[in-house]
């Protein structure tokens, strides 16, 4: 049986096991990611990122089902976003950050064996990596702006994968991700008097805190997969 590590600040709860991490809001927020249960541009009550064994025999069942099974057996409120990953949850990493009253917290898993460089030949997949990030956000945003963070995201994600050194095993480059990377950005579907944000590039405040704050996030979990694997 599973160890569980709760957390519960304003009304968001996170649990982390070794077979799961699990986030839970007060209330659906909105979302856009690239999750296997409930991804695109939706909204979301709770999310879940799900450890599997890499090795079990098949035959394997729909991932989307999987995922919510198990997030009915969890009873994480409806709709739930779900993401996959054979990396250990040993690996998480975790970043709060507050800048000009505006606030966001990461959270990264990731898995190495996988890497490639953008580009890349495709190739069958027959590793554990996928770095898996949740972006969550304490202030709206448009929907384009929701965009732009989850390119600000991935390339906060790509420098923290070239600030390691980490090559791509096909082409000995260096890499940008893991073949089966999955991202989602979080935020709270009401804004304050002056709306939703409708920019968070490099040049604004919400830029640089997305940047700063999934940068830690993944060098922090890059650091534990690397420790891991030489220890």
């Amino acid at each position: 049986m599973s160890l569980l590590k709760q957390d519960n600040q304003g009304g968001i709860r996170f649990a982390h096991s070794t077979t799961h991490i699990a986030l839970t809001l007060p209330e659906p927020w909105t979302v856009l990611s690239s999750a296997v249960l409930n991804g695109g541009f939706t909204s979301t009550h709770s999310l879940l990122n799900l450890r599997v064994d890499q090795h079990a025999p098949p035959p394997w069942p729909p991932a989307e089902q999987s995922l919510q099974q198990q997030a009915e057996q969890l009873m994480l409120p409806a709709p739930c976003c779900g993401m996959m990953t054979a990396a250990s949850m040993q690996s998480l990493g975790y970043s709060s950050l507050s800048l000009k009253q505006l606030r966001a917290e990461c959270w990264v898993t990731a898995g190495l064996s996988n890497l490639r460089r953008s580009g890349d030949p495709a190739d069958a997949f027959n590793g554990a990596g996928t770095i898996n990030i949740w972006l969550l956000l304490h202030f709206a945003l448009t929907p384009a702006a929701m965009a732009e963070a989850l390119i600000q995201l991935t390339e906060a994600k790509v420098t923290a994968i070239r600030d390691a050194g980490l090559l791509s095993p096909l082409s000995s480059l260096p890499a940008s991700g893991t073949g089966t990377d999955s991202h989602a950005v979080i935020c709270p579907p009401h804004s304050g008097a002056e709306g939703p944000l409708a920019f968070c590039g490099k040049h604004t405040t919400a830029g640089e805190l997305i940047g700063r704050v999934v940068l830690d996030a993944c060098e922090q979990s890059i650091g534990h997969c690397l420790r891991a694997a030489n220890g």
